[in-house]
């Protein structure tokens, strides 16, 4: 099968990316076939090594795409933001777990694999970074106490969220789901200004 001229590079290669991201999660990184993607990209092969030349460049390529922060309107208070983010880690509907399942098993193959840990690392350290300018903004405004350190906060907030992003897909039941949304709701209710 080839894609339509319609779909255009940008378009066959986000489909591709998506169509890696869930097969990965869902047959792990050495599970996961050219031929696979391909199929449920609803391209050919050839089309996918023209895009990611291999396998190993398709997993970099997707990694690379896997940002694990939403997108949410910089007009949001501090505070909106930071529940935005922390919402992306509440497994409510089925493309979020299947991304998750990607990443957690990104998670396990960086573990032996320099470059994707190095892929990973900075993604992680970006979104630190993006949660302490949160926080810091959030003291600012008024909307978070102002004896909070956002250098300190930032890492455990987020090492709250990825835990329990892996007992929602380890547990992938509905009330696992609404004790995960629970704790980071309450989470963030401690921060609030009073």
């Amino acid at each position: 099968m080839t894609s339509s001229p319609a779909r255009g590079d940008e378009g066959v290669r986000d489909a591709v990316l998506r169509a890696a991201m869930r097969l990965i999660g869902d047959h792990g990184m050495d599970g996961m076939t050219m031929r696979q993607v391909a199929a449920a990209a609803g391209v050919s092969t050839g089309t996918v090594n023209y895009h990611f030349r291999n396998k190993r460049g398709l997993i970099l390529a997707a990694m690379d795409t896997a940002g694990i922060s939403p997108t949410v309107s910089s007009t949001s208070s501090a505070l909106g933001r930071i529940e935005a983010l922390l919402a992306t880690f509440v497994l409510e509907d089925e493309p979020r777990r299947a991304w998750w399942r990607f990443w957690v098993e990104a998670t396990a193959q960086a573990a032996r694999d320099p470059a994707l840990r190095a892929r990973q690392h900075a993604q992680l350290e970006a979104q630190r970074r993006e949660v302490e300018e949160l926080v810091t903004l959030g003291i600012r405004a008024g909307e978070l106490r102002p004896e909070l350190d956002a250098a300190l906060l930032a890492e455990p907030l987020l090492a709250l969220a990825h835990g329990l992003v892996l007992l929602q897909v380890t547990v992938p039941e509905a009330a696992t789901v609404q004790r995960a949304a629970d704790a980071l709701a309450g989470s963030l209710r401690e921060l609030a200004a009073r």
